[in-house]
Formats: structure tokens, sequence, C-alpha cells
């Protein structure tokens, strides 16, 4: 059974906060719209965002406010294994220093959502929040693409709420264009979406189409704002 780190992850979240704060504000022309839409909100909670850069993971832990009960928010990420041929990441990438982040790896391989998810649905059956990227992988053309599964199966197994984060967007940014604030980073916050908006309740017996017509629901929230 996996064993769940709560102060680590607290604790480095809250100063990766406040340098990722401090360089995307100061580098990057950095906006959050829709704060006022987390108010009131307790866990499960699930925070799923389209993803272009990584850079995004911390944008989206910044969308909660430095204070907010709903820290630390755990991630989920790809195995160790997928990190091995990814040069210099794979020395810092995966393992107990993403474990000590709040992320942690989905069982890749298995065709199974209960098998692959086990962490994450036990993180959410705990009240957590989590967060996720419904495409399942970065774009490779800054454009949205097609939700997987794991979103919707999450909500089916847990009845955790929804909120959709629009990033706007890091994509392709350089080096040269981060450090010459040459982008603007536009981070928006959607109503939060209840379980029963993403997989009916009426729904007896879901299957996988369920699952990722459940995903494409907050995924479509998300394009409505890009576009």
């Amino acid at each position: 059974m996996t064993k769940f780190k709560y102060y680590s992850p607290l604790v480095l979240q809250k100063i990766g906060y406040s340098v990722f704060f401090l360089l995307y504000k100061f580098f990057v022309r950095f906006e959050i719209r829709g704060r006022e839409n987390l108010r009131g909100l307790s866990g499960p909670i699930i925070l799923a965002a389209n993803h272009t850069s990584e850079l995004d993971p911390p944008a989206m832990a910044l969308t909660l406010p430095f204070f907010s009960k709903l820290f630390p928010a755990y991630f989920i990420c790809n195995p160790t294994e997928k990190f091995k041929t990814c040069g210099w990441r794979k020395y810092f990438y995966g393992g107990v220093f993403f474990n000590m982040l709040g992320a942690y790896p989905i069982f890749s391989g298995k065709k199974n959502y209960a098998i692959s998810l086990d962490s994450h649905i036990k993180l959410l059956r705990k009240g957590k929040t989590v967060c996720i990227f419904p495409e399942g992988k970065r774009s490779r053309d800054g454009r949205l693409g097609t939700a997987r599964g794991g979103l919707g199966y999450l909500v089916y197994t847990t009845g955790a709420t929804v909120v959709p984060i629009c990033l706007d967007t890091f994509f392709n940014v350089t080096f040269r264009d981060f450090f010459l604030r040459r982008r603007k980073v536009t981070v928006t916050i959607c109503k939060p979406i209840p379980a029963n908006k993403i997989i009916s309740p009426k729904i007896k017996n879901p299957c996988v189409a369920t699952f990722r017509a459940g995903s494409q629901t907050a995924l479509d929230k998300i394009g409505e704002v890009l576009n």
C-alpha cells in the first residue's frame, strides 16, 4: 500500500509557490483569473488543466491561494522508467524526489484504471486535491488534444469535484522569451463541475467511452476559454 507524504509536499510546494510566483510575475507577465471559483470548495478536488509545457505544473499549483486548505496538491505523473531516456531529467524526474513534491506515478500498461490510478483514487478518497492533465500527455502543437478516460474514472470512483484550469500558454516558450519578458501567460480557473455533470449517476455500468466523454466535458470548458 502506498504511503503518502504530507509534510514534505506541503513544505516544498509552499517554497516552490514563492519561487515560481516571483519568477512568473517578473519574467512572464503572469495573470491568474477566476480565483473566486475556488471559494467554499472542500476536497476531494481534481484540478484539470491543458498541458503544453513543463512549466505547467507550477502554474497549476499557483492557482490555489497560498494559505488554501486544498494544499498540498498531489500530481499524476509518469513512472520513473519513462524518464530514463530524457537526458538530465532522468536524474531528477520521478521516484522519491517526485514523491516528496507530491507527485505519484500511474501504473502504466495495465489497461485497467483501478490499477493505474490506485494511488490517486486513495488520495481523493482521503479528501485530497489531485492535479491531472486530461489529455494524458503534453501537446506537441499547442492545441487541445482529445481527453483520455482517467479523469472520468477518478470522478466516477470518488465523487470528486472537477475544477478546469485553462493555461494560456507556455507553449514553445524559450529561455530568451522567458527572461526578456516577451510572453504573457493567463491562467483561468473555470467554475467547478460537480461529479454528476462529469459522469451521470443514471449510467449504471460506465465503460471506457463513458469515462473519456466525462473527461472531455472538463476539457471542453478549457477549450471555451482558449477560444
